[in-house]
């Protein structure tokens, strides 16, 4: 018999070996990036994660990389905070569970008493069965400067 059981792992990349991989990063977080509008694109993310503003996490599936994860500290007045600013990729469902326990373990090392992150609405589905719960909605206008 098979076995069928797939390899799910994820890993920090430290910041020397993100070049070699970007190009496979960067395939799994465009639509992510993209929902910026226009403020960030996909080299900016890049240069924020050379310049150590992020951290780059990626989840692989038997060898290949399926998703790309930035985190980075986050000091408020009153306390700290692991933000997730993007989550792409595909897949979700084989690397939810062990994504959820490494942020939790990493927010804890570094002092944090919570976890935020960003984006669409649909993730509320995906997130609240892990004790997430919306924090807040942001609006968007576009204005002409002409």
């Amino acid at each position: 018999m098979k076995d069928t059981r797939e390899l799910v792992e994820v890993f920090y990349v430290p910041t020397e070996v993100v070049p070699s991989i970007w190009e496979a990063v960067q395939s799994v977080m465009e639509k992510s990036i993209a929902t910026s509008h226009g403020n960030f694109f996909p080299h900016d993310v890049f240069a924020h994660i050379m310049e150590n503003y992020y951290m780059l996490w990626v989840v692989t599936v038997d060898g290949e990389i399926v998703a790309g994860i930035t985190t980075r500290v986050m000091e408020y007045p009153n306390s700290r905070s692991l933000s997730l600013d993007w989550v792409g990729g595909s897949q979700m469902q084989k690397w939810l569970p062990m994504v959820q326990g490494i942020m939790v373990d990493h927010a804890k090392a570094n002092g944090c008493s919570q976890i935020e992150g960003y984006g669409r609405k649909a993730w509320g589905r995906w997130l609240e069965k892990y004790g997430w719960k919306p924090n807040y909605v942001a609006f968007r206008m576009e204005i002409d400067n002409g």
